[in-house]
């Protein structure tokens, strides 16, 4: 099986889906997917009346309504980031609206024991991009892009009328774009002021599995995992190394970065008060300290042979993280006053997982708070769904940076985003 074959295909398949999971919420994993559960505050593992259930709970597929349905939005993205320092820097991030799609196919077995389904989804990523003043190189470019895409596959069985157990398992494709100065910070140039262009792509499988159980006529529980998925991304990085010599060094490098996207332990249920109103709540754990301890970017084959003589033909440049785990708190509610119009909103907790001393402007993951608006209309058969989110959190500030060379001391960091959601779901 050639890898790199399905390393390429995998990128032209989900491309749209991985530039565009840059919106950052709980760490940086997003408060939802699709208009309907983004709508309600993400709240998806009791319920099972939308595509992204084969995400959120593979485990609720053979209680979807009918035969299945076919499920398709666009999530647009709206990131917004303001940074500070002594240099004096004040600036915000350049807005970029990202659309993105969520695709899902669901179908149920004639007998309703089985079902099983297919879908792409973006559900984690960050980006930035501004221009301001660096203390070894004058004005330059800060940018970060990294989008995570899946592309998965799932099979559900009803065990019991009130059980069912799913799974889903497909692959992950990850796409890292770093431009900007950057110290080294290991091997015999660690501490060297440095411009880098780091641009990388991996594929790595992943999965999970659910669980849905009807604890009553009103009442409905979920448990997911979604396992953590491992990359080893492969590329090239171009480095112009700043203080070595009297001018500037340029070289080029084959490299490799190993970043890992964390698991996660999810609960949650739906309780349907009556025919018109429903109410629930999702609380899931996120394996932060695990998958963000430190991202690894190995470096090989020095171009200009006057690094290779000073660095050696390979050194790995660990750039220290040490995020903390989190749990989101994620509440719904939905109201369905007619059979034609449905209303949803929602609210979202969590904790930032990054500790002051690694915030940096290329990746942030400090909004902790989000408020959520949704509306669906019955046309026909299929229904048209729209959500708004915003995000938030306070402004966090740095003190002395843990990462060598002390570029982002002293410096403060504020984001938010807007997320603008439309779907069409049909039922069949």
């Amino acid at each position: 099986m050639n890898v790199q074959r399905i390393r390429w295909a995998g990128l032209a398949l989900l491309l749209p889906l991985v530039v565009a999971g840059t919106v950052r919420a709980d760490g940086l994993i997003r408060d939802g997917l699709g208009a309907i559960s983004e709508g309600r505050g993400g709240t998806n593992i009791g319920f099972a009346d939308n595509g992204a259930v084969l995400y959120d709970n593979p485990g609720a597929l053979v209680n979807v309504a009918g035969n299945g349905l076919a499920d398709i939005d666009v999530d647009t993205v709206i990131p917004q980031v303001h940074y500070t320092d002594t240099k004096p820097n004040n600036v915000n991030s350049a807005v970029r609206p990202i659309p993105t799609p969520e695709l899902a196919f669901i179908q149920r077995s004639r007998d309703r024991q089985w079902a099983w389904g297919i879908g792409a989804f973006a559900p984690a990523g960050f980006g930035a991009s501004y221009q301001f003043q660096n203390s070894f190189a004058g004005p330059q470019k800060y940018q970060s892009l990294d989008g995570l895409g899946k592309c998965l596959a799932g099979l559900c069985y009803r065990v019991t009328d009130r059980l069912s157990i799913g799974g889903n398992l497909g692959f992950g494709i990850n796409y890292l774009d770093l431009q900007g100065p950057l110290y080294l910070q290991n091997g015999a140039l660690a501490g060297a002021p440095t411009i880098v262009n780091l641009q990388n792509t991996g594929v790595a499988p992943t999965g999970g599995f659910g669980i849905q159980y009807l604890l009553s006529p009103k009442t409905t529980i979920g448990l997911n995992y979604i396992s953590e998925t491992r990359f080893k991304m492969g590329g090239n990085m171009d480095a112009m190394a700043f203080g070595l010599t009297p001018f500037p060094i340029y070289t080029k490098f084959a490299a490799t970065t190993d970043l890992v996207w964390p698991r996660s332990l999810g609960i949650g249920f739906a309780h349907r008060f009556n025919s018109r109103n429903v109410l629930a709540i999702d609380t899931i754990w996120y394996d932060w300290s695990n998958a963000f301890n430190q991202v690894n970017v190995n470096l090989t084959n020095p171009t200009n042979p006057m690094v290779g003589a000073v660095a050696g033909q390979a050194n790995v440049q660990r750039l220290p993280l040490n995020w903390r785990d989190t749990v989101s708190l994620r509440v719904g509610y939905q109201w369905m006053p007619d059979g034609v119009n449905i209303f949803r909103c929602g609210y979202v907790y969590h904790a930032s997982p990054v500790p002051s001393g690694t915030i940096t402007p290329y990746t942030d993951g400090i909004m902790t708070n989000t408020f959520s608006l949704g509306y669906s209309r019955k046309i026909g058969r299929a229904y048209l769904n729209a959500a708004y989110q915003y995000m938030f959190g306070p402004t966090r500030s740095v003190g002395t940076s843990a990462l060598t060379g002390g570029d982002f001391s002293n410096s403060t960091l504020h984001a938010q985003a807007h997320v603008a959601s439309l779907g069409v779901l049909v039922p069949f």
